[in-house]
């Protein structure tokens, strides 16, 4: 046997000996937990996050989970950890019914609202003040023998007591969960009876809007929304669907491939055909609409002639298209003229009962500016015009004034 094979078969049984030690090592982690009369799930799904929406949950996309561990700690209370994106381990703890969104850690959650007060060693966050209050006093000094032994970084989140930051060795697991439990019994305590919390949202959700539902992936959305045609391998990414006044929203990333063929010829002449896959994406957000309404764009190219108003600022920054102008006109009175420069909306073109807007990048921000654009953009239609679309009262009503 040459250098070159001996060089190649001492790295391949290094390799070896590097996969069996961390498989052994991974299997005696996994037994330890069990001998705690804990189960362990290797690669369990996202349903362990369901209900969960207040940060670090509820936050963006690319959501992942790893490793999750489930039982009851040494007083009997059910808990569920397991890896979370790049944050390590998350032990959470059930509540017996919601609570108030809080937090309490050495520093504010990153992404969280709320009013931040600051007690002893905790930089506590919520959005009411009385319950803050409350909560630190009934909790406040197992927070502080916590903290003796173990990082305290904590939330609530609806039915459940959040801790970042557990320990991944078992035993200082068990450790920990045990120091966490009389902080959930305190929480589901007497004392703070009287604080009741929103019911968490069934599904994956957004943080500060838990009525929306978040889907990673979801093909069969790519039915409900006009899309671009042709190549293969179609995918409905990061699905967001939502209702907004008997208005069905939906956002995504839509993903497919095309294949194309490329030539080259060498210096003798010689011809390499190969073929190039190309991958694409283009962000969707759309509004149904469950009642009829005129088509119409705006800086949106599509169809009919450009309809021109009285206001110059307005022309200058917006083009109306309608195959009606007097529909355009009865649409876009002076105050509706007044509204859009003010709410300086991203292009949109309505067509047969759906609004599609012109959104750069699939951003629940966007999808929430958008939304609130959409029902006081309907809001500002004249009485008269809904009835000549049938509707003997206007399906939306809400006042302009402030948006």
């Amino acid at each position: 046997m040459n250098t070159f094979w001996q060089v190649v078969l001492v790295i391949a049984l290094i390799g070896a000996a590097i996969g069996v030690f961390f498989i052994v090592r991974r299997r005696r982690y996994i037994n330890s937990l069990k001998a705690l009369g804990w189960q362990f799930e290797n690669s369990p799904s996202l349903a362990s996050t369901y209900g969960l929406n207040a940060p670090p949950f509820g936050l963006g996309y690319g959501r992942t989970i790893d490793d999750l561990i489930s039982g009851t700690t040494g007083q009997g209370a059910p808990f569920a950890v397991f890896e979370y994106g790049r944050l390590g381990y998350v032990a959470t703890l059930s509540l017996p019914r919601p609570l108030p969104e809080l937090y309490i850690a050495p520093a504010p959650r990153p992404g969280a609202n709320g009013l931040q007060k600051t007690y002893g060693a905790w930089t506590v966050t919520a959005k009411d003040p009385v319950w803050a209050e409350a909560a630190v006093s009934a909790i406040g000094s197992s927070v502080d023998a916590m903290a003796a032994g173990h990082p305290v970084n904590l939330s609530v989140d609806g039915t459940r007591l959040v801790a970042l930051g557990a320990p991944h060795d078992a035993e200082q697991l068990r450790s920990f969960l045990d120091a966490l439990t009389p902080i959930a019994q305190q929480l589901a305590g007497p004392s703070l009876s009287s604080f009741q919390g929103d019911q968490p949202p069934a599904e994956l959700s957004l943080y500060e809007h838990p009525s929306w539902v978040y889907r990673p992936s979801d093909d069969r959305s790519l039915d409900e929304v006009v899309k671009s045609g042709g190549g293969y391998g179609h995918e409905g990414l990061d699905v967001v669907l939502a209702e907004h006044h008997g208005i069905r929203m939906i956002g995504l990333t839509h993903r497919w491939k095309t294949d194309r063929t490329e030539s080259s010829t060498d210096a003798n002449g010689n011809t390499t055909t190969r073929t190039v896959t190309d991958t694409h994406s283009e962000p969707i957000l759309e509004f149904h609409l469950p009642w009829n309404f005129g088509d119409l764009s705006v800086n949106w190219a599509g169809w009919g002639d450009r309809v021109r108003f009285e206001s110059t600022d307005f022309d200058r920054q917006f083009k109306v298209r309608c195959k009606y102008p007097k529909f355009a006109s009865d649409v876009f009175h002076p105050r509706q003229l007044e509204f859009m420069l003010r709410a300086q909306p991203l292009p949109f073109a309505i067509e047969g009962g759906r609004i599609r807007i012109g959104v750069g990048s699939n951003d629940p921000a966007l999808m929430a500016t958008s939304a609130d654009f959409v029902i006081a953009f309907l809001a500002g239609v004249p009485a008269f015009v809904w009835e000549d679309l049938g509707h003997s009262q206007p399906p939306i009503s809400r006042d302009l004034d402030g948006f």
